[in-house]
């Protein structure tokens, strides 16, 4: 079991001001935080005490009590103290003397529950289709993996097991089903055993769930519960990640973290369980949770051969015998680690559309038993800011974040990026529903867009006669004079497809007239590998100039940026702030990389001058440059989750500038699918 945080070995009053402060009693917490603070003052534990004072007071509306602590922690020695401060006194300032109004604030209050509402009938039609595609394709892909590894086996095996060859197609579905009812019948025991092993799974009882939601204890004992129904049991991971998601058909659970359970209000806390509820009482949740307790299995590879690739990674600097000895094992364990890992999110995107159709229903039905989807909102708020939370604590977003991604409520990458910056939300919520190429997104979103979400939610709202949380802009569908050449690839794909058909249709006309010099256009496999190749590249091509416009940088907020309407649209800035960012094998392929600066967390991509694998070849740099400060110049990729992508960055702490490749890399790309289809057409290959 792994060693809990050190920030849970707190003073038992913060800890029972925090549980005051999640249910509601406000002057109880203000008590207990008071309490700390007189014994702790500025130290660790007395600091966090004034946080959650100042959010006590802005909650009883104690607006110049707040500002005065305020005042105080803006003059602290901790630079992330005196930024928290600085960052919230002017809205504490602009709250004095009024009822607050904006529903963005994060020191108000989400509006209390009402009765349960009676929904329509939904048909799940759309649901169990998703979902029975989703099977088959992963089933294919598995059989083939197996069928292939039977038949490499049997090939070498001795006279006895080669009475089996032939039969590698039907030992591969025989074992594949017996790996799809093991992971059915006993998924409920798999998935504890698993949790209890890697994050400390504790079992949460009906007393301490009240401490944090009362309203929690309520809906369950209101809900009517039967052997087909049975009540879900609630456990805690040993985790500052804020983590919800639900499993089992029989033995259900509905799994949170300590992280969670301190950073939401009891409400907060009701409307997720709600949605958890929901998926266990209409069986969303019955595919995705044994696929994605196979995809564990890879991303535990991933995180084996990352660790023990840097426990032998060569010694930069000592000569070149030891170096080849060690390098071997080394660059084994990042073949490994970094291949489980592409598999591992490879294996997910298959799952992303039902994972999206799937919480379309647990959202409707979860804000339906709350009776109010402005909870639901105000909960999606504070996890945002939570997560953020994690990613600027710990520099990544986790593995228990990311290995479970799809089963959480929002993506963590998109809700860290969010989180904790003023947004205009209908801007959001116009580009997710009105962007006319919305769907094409979707496609590598592993959950339903957000302004989707938001949508429907305020929506439910209005006609369940609720002032929504949100205003809903009006909805017109927003004009992209350059998507098509955003989708230029894919309409040169179609291209290519076409040319293939009209070609492939003359040669089989030339085989029935005899015109002996058109006959090679009769091979359509082979001039479907030529063309569409040919065609992607050529769209490549198309989009690279406005992809990388070479303009000065400028300094931009995410507000700003939210609202370029393409991934095309790019422009150029400059960003300022802390590299947060994963050291060694884990982030082989450059995939934990954060920038924090005074607007927020920011992903971002790099591409070295020798391919997108820079850590591998380069794991001290990271290790020196982690927690600097730097100034990154790059490209803003707008879409379902932004990012920047780095031209250069400029530390100033170590003195050094680099540059980065990706336009480069852009050209080769294209240049390669161009190559391979000319070549194939050639009948080299």
């Amino acid at each position: 079991m792994p060693d809990p945080e050190s920030d849970f070995r707190l003073d038992p009053r913060y800890v029972a001001g925090l549980a005051a402060f999640n249910r509601g009693d406000y002057q109880l917490a203000i008590a207990a935080f008071q309490a700390v603070i007189a014994t702790h003052g500025q130290h660790r534990e007395g600091l966090q005490a004034h946080l959650h004072l100042i959010k006590a007071y802005a909650c009883t509306q104690q607006w110049q009590e707040a500002i005065d602590l305020c005042q105080l922690l803006a003059r602290s020695p901790l630079p992330p103290i005196r930024a928290w401060a600085e960052k919230y006194l002017p809205e504490l300032e602009r709250y004095l003397g009024e009822e607050p109004t904006s529903p963005h604030s994060r020191f108000v209050a989400a509006a209390g529950s009402n009765p349960p509402m009676q929904l329509r009938p939904v048909p799940r039609l759309y649901l169990w289709l998703s979902q029975g595609a989703t099977l088959l394709l992963v089933a294919w892909l598995l059989q083939g993996l197996l069928q292939g590894g039977i038949a490499a086996l049997l090939s070498d095996a001795n006279d006895q097991l080669a009475l089996l060859r032939g039969w590698e197609g039907a030992i591969a579905w025989f074992l594949l089903g017996c790996l799809g009812l093991g992971l059915l019948s006993g998924g409920s025991w798999l998935w504890s055993w698993r949790l209890r092993a890697r994050y400390g799974l504790r079992p949460v009882s009906l007393g301490e769930l009240e401490e944090y939601s009362p309203e929690t204890l309520m809906l369950l004992g209101r809900l009517p519960w039967s052997w087909w129904q049975p009540r879900p049991e609630v456990g805690c991971l040993m985790t500052a990640a804020p983590l919800i998601f639900s499993y089992g058909r029989w033995q259900r659970r509905i799994i949170v973290s300590e992280g969670l359970l301190r950073s939401l209000s009891g409400e907060e806390l009701l409307a997720l369980m709600a949605c958890e509820i929901a998926q266990l009482r209409l069986g969303l949740n019955t595919l995705v949770t044994p696929l994605v307790l196979l995809l564990q299995l890879l991303y535990d590879l991933y995180c084996w051969g990352s660790r023990w690739g840097d426990r032998v990674a060569p010694p930069y600097g000592s000569y070149r015998g030891r170096w080849i000895i060690r390098g071997i094992p080394y660059l084994f364990c990042a073949l490994v680690s970094q291949g489980s890992y592409l598999l591992f999110r490879g294996l997910e995107l298959l799952c992303f559309w039902s994972n999206q159709l799937r919480h379309y229903y647990s959202d409707r039905q979860g804000a339906a038993l709350i009776g109010n989807p402005n909870t639901l909102v105000m909960a999606w708020f504070r996890l945002m800011e939570a997560t953020a939370a994690t990613v600027r604590v710990q520099g990544e977003i986790g593995a228990p974040l990311e290995s479970l991604r799809l089963l959480l409520p929002l993506n963590p990458t998109q809700a860290a990026l969010l989180g904790n910056q003023p947004l205009d939300w209908p801007t959001v919520i116009r580009w997710d529903t009105a962007h006319p190429l919305r769907y094409w997104f979707r496609l590598t979103s592993s959950h339903r867009p957000l302004g989707l979400r938001l949508q429907a939610l305020m929506t439910d709202a209005q006609q369940w006669r609720l002032t929504p949380l949100l205003s809903l802009p009006t909805i017109s569908s927003l004009r992209c004079q350059q998507a098509w050449q955003q989708v230029a690839p894919l309409l040169g794909g179609i291209a290519g497809v076409i040319i293939t058909i009209l070609l492939t249709a003359i040669g089989q006309f030339a085989l029935r007239t005899g015109a002996i010099a058109l006959w090679w256009l009769a091979d359509w496999a082979t001039l479907a590998r030529g063309f569409i190749p040919i065609g992607i590249g050529l769209g490549l091509f198309l989009r690279l100039n406005a992809y990388y416009p070479p303009r000065p940088p400028q300094t931009y907020t995410l507000g700003q940026l939210l609202r370029r309407l393409l991934p095309l649209d790019s422009p150029a800035i400059q960003l300022k702030g802390h590299l947060r960012a994963v050291t060694g094998l884990r982030n082989g392929l450059g995939q934990h990389l954060w920038l924090e600066t005074d607007q927020g967390l920011f992903p971002l991509r790099c591409h070295r001058a020798w391919g997108p694998i820079w850590p591998i070849l380069e794991p001290a740099y990271l290790k020196n440059l982690r927690g600097r400060s730097l100034v990154v110049r790059g490209w803003f990729r707008r879409g379902t989750v932004p990012f920047v992508e780095v031209s250069e960055w400029d530390s100033a702490d170590l003195q050094e500038k680099r540059s980065w490749a990706a336009p480069y890399w852009a050209i080769v790309v294209a240049t390669l699918w161009v190559l391979y289809g000319l070549v194939t057409l050639l009948g080299w290959i």
